[in-house]
């Protein structure tokens, strides 16, 4: 497993809005209790062996025996769920970075596909071909009249989540997201924090799922979701239009203070340079600012287990772990933007 960045991450090119896009599917084993009611570690282990043998391209990661550090870093790059780290067994992965399956989260298994800059529905066909591989060999739990039976019944029926990572500042500076929280609800999607249920905006990403699966098809669901993302996106336009027409002022200097933090701080918390690189992407996207900049990467990279594993290679002597992160974090920054 790489340390650094997904392969996949690396090699895209940045959308002024939409980041990434995710297929997840949840599948379980006939005659298998829930991972929440099963107390059989060799059943999981049999599980895990089996994919193995059949799954070729993706690298068993027993994440059961690794280290919370470890763990964390694989949360910070969506390949595992932060619920993953507290019970999980294995998660096999491929070289990019982009597929995964996890045995023994929520569900028996949670077969994930990532990507950037590719339809929802080619992501979707990828899930499908290792969902058929592993079929092959498994007994899924699958009921003709509801579908896919899963241990949380929000996800009975496809069991399938679809969502998008988007980036939403001009929403969120003008208040107007909660708005759309509320009505997406209404249509069965959740606009959430970055990593998903539960979690909280971070430089103002936000990530657009389904919360229905039952009753519709895989296809449906995909189309309802790129419908809705796409009216997001053209809200998020409009209103970053207002912000240059009629606050040019105010919108240049808050992007700027932003560059201006980001490229000399000497401490800063992941919070506060997430929102200064959301200002600098926004700029960016806008024409007021013009360098070298890559705003996944660099979200990726400030977070706390990305920081801590640079601190460790760098062997440097600290006596407060917390401090030493912000410092470094903030260095990391300098350095990228040529600061001082």
């Amino acid at each position: 497993m790489n340390n650094y960045l997904s392969p996949w991450l690396k090699d895209i090119e940045e959308q002024p809005i939409e980041m990434s896009s995710r297929i997840r599917l949840a599948r379980n084993i006939k005659g298998l209790p829930f991972p929440h009611q099963l107390n059989d570690p060799d059943a999981v282990e049999s599980l895990s062996g089996e994919i193995e043998e059949v799954l070729t391209g993706h690298h068993n990661i027993p994440v059961n025996e690794m280290n919370f550090e470890d763990k964390a870093l694989l949360v910070e790059k969506h390949l595992i769920s932060p619920l993953f780290t507290k019970n999980g067994y294995s998660s096999f992965i491929n070289k990019d970075e982009s597929e995964s399956v996890m045995v023994n989260e929520e569900d028996h298994l949670r077969i994930q596909v990532m990507g950037a800059g590719v339809p929802m529905h080619d992501l979707y066909e990828k899930a499908v071909r290792i969902d058929d591989v592993l079929e092959e060999k498994l007994n899924y739990a699958f009921d003709e009249r509801y579908g896919f039976l899963t241990a949380c019944p929000t996800n009975v029926g496809t069991g399938m989540r679809a969502s998008v990572m988007l980036h939403l500042p001009a929403l969120s500076l003008n208040n107007k997201i909660s708005r759309f929280q509320n009505n997406l609800n209404r249509f069965g999607f959740a606009l959430r924090g970055i990593y998903g249920e539960g979690s909280v905006p971070l430089g103002h990403i936000y990530q657009l799922s389904n919360q229905l699966t039952l009753g519709q098809t895989e296809e449906e669901i995909i189309d309802h979701l790129d419908e809705l993302k796409n009216r997001i996106i053209e809200e998020e336009q409009e209103v970053r239009k207002d912000l240059i027409t009629h606050y040019p002022v105010k919108t240049k200097d808050t992007v700027s203070r932003s560059y201006g933090i980001l490229k000399y701080a000497y401490t800063l918390t992941s919070k506060e340079a997430a929102m200064h690189l959301s200002n600098v992407k926004l700029g960016m996207d806008m024409g007021i600012l013009k360098i070298d900049f890559r705003f996944q990467e660099w979200v990726q990279l400030i977070q706390p287990a990305f920081v801590k594993k640079r601190l460790n290679e760098l062997n440097k002597e600290i006596s407060s772990l917390e401090k030493a992160v912000d410092e470094e974090r903030a260095a990391l920054l300098r350095e990228r933007l040529g600061g001082m």
